[in-house]
C-alpha cells in the first residue's frame, strides 16, 4: 500500500490518503530497494504503524539518521519494527502464515529481495504474492488490512515474473541510478488511476538517506528499461 512509501518520500500531508493497493518497488543491485523499505517501516517516528521486515539475509545495518523526516533518528520508531529472516521460501510461508496468530498483528508487512524466494517455478511468483497479501489481512474483529511493500531485483529472474507479480501488486516504485552521479537514484511511483510522482534519493557516507521532489521532471516519459518495461522517469539529477 502506497501511504508508508508515501510518507517516506515525503509526500503525504494531513488529511491526505493514498490509495490501499500493495507497492511493488522495482530497480537494479544498488539502487536502494532496502533503504527506502526500511525508510518507510520507521517513517512516521513513534507514531507510525508496527512494521515487521522480511528478508533473505541479516540486514548488515539499520539506516542511521536521515535528516529527512524518515524516523531514523527517533528510538520510537526502532521499537516498532521487528527484523525476521527466514533464509527459504519454506521458511518465509512459515512466518507469513504466522502473521495471523499473533496477538497485534503488524500495520505494515515489507519483504525485502522478493527474488531470492521464487525459484524456478513458474508459479512462484503468484503464489508468494498471494500468501503475502493473506497474511496483510487480519482475522477477528474488522480492522484494515496491512499495508505491503516487496522490493524486486532487476532485471527480474525470468520473463514470467514481472507480469505474473503485476496482478497483485497495482502499484509500482522504480528506482534507478542516475548515471554518472554515484550514490543518486531516480525514484518514480505509479498508482492507479494517478499520474506518476518523481523523487531524487541521494545516499550519504553513513547510510542517511535525503529526498527531494522532482514532479517536475517529466521528459522522458516514454523511456525504457533494459528488462522492456516502460519507465518514464525523466528525472535530470540533482540541481
Amino acid at each position: 500500500m502506497a501511504a508508508a512509501l508515501e510518507r517516506a518520500l515525503g509526500s503525504v500531508t494531513a488529511g491526505e490518503a493514498a490509495p490501499p493497493v500493495p507497492v511493488l518497488v522495482l530497480g537494479p543491485a544498488g539502487s536502494g530497494r532496502t533503504a527506502l523499505l526500511l525508510r518507510a517501516a520507521l517513517a512516521g517516528g513513534g507514531d507510525g504503524p508496527r512494521a515487521l521486515f522480511l528478508a533473505p539475509s541479516a540486514l548488515p545495518r539499520l539506516p542511521g539518521g536521515d535528516g529527512g523526516g524518515g524516523g531514523g533518528n527517533d528510538p520510537r520508531a526502532l521499537q516498532r519494527l521487528e527484523l525476521r529472516y527466514p533464509p527459504s521460501p519454506g521458511a518465509l510461508g512459515r512466518e507469513l502464515g504466522a502473521v495471523a496468530a499473533r496477538p497485534r498483528p503488524p500495520g505494515l508487512l515489507l519483504l525485502d529481495g522478493l527474488e531470492r524466494y521464487l525459484g524456478g517455478a513458474p508459479g512462484a511468483p503468484a503464489r508468494l504474492a498471494a500468501l503475502l497479501l493473506e497474511a496483510a489481512r487480519s482475522p477477528g474483529p474488522p480492522r484494515p488490512p496491512a499495508q505491503v511493500l516487496a522490493s524486486l531485483c532487476l532485471p527480474p529472474p525470468g520473463p514470467h515474473v514481472l507480469p505474473a507479480l503485476r496482478r497483485y501488486f497495482p502499484a509500482e516504485c522504480r528506482l534507478r541510478p542516475d548515471p554518472g552521479a554515484p550514490l543518486r537514484i531516480r525514484a518514480r511511483l505509479t498508482l492507479p488511476g494517478a499520474p506518476p510522482r518523481r523523487w531524487r534519493l541521494r545516499f550519504g557516507p553513513h547510510g542517511q538517506l535525503r529526498v527531494a521532489p522532482a514532479d517536475g521532471d517529466s521528459e522522458g516519459d516514454e523511456d525504457t528499461d533494459p528488462d522492456g518495461d516502460e519507465d518514464g522517469d525523466g528525472d535530470e539529477g540533482w540541481g
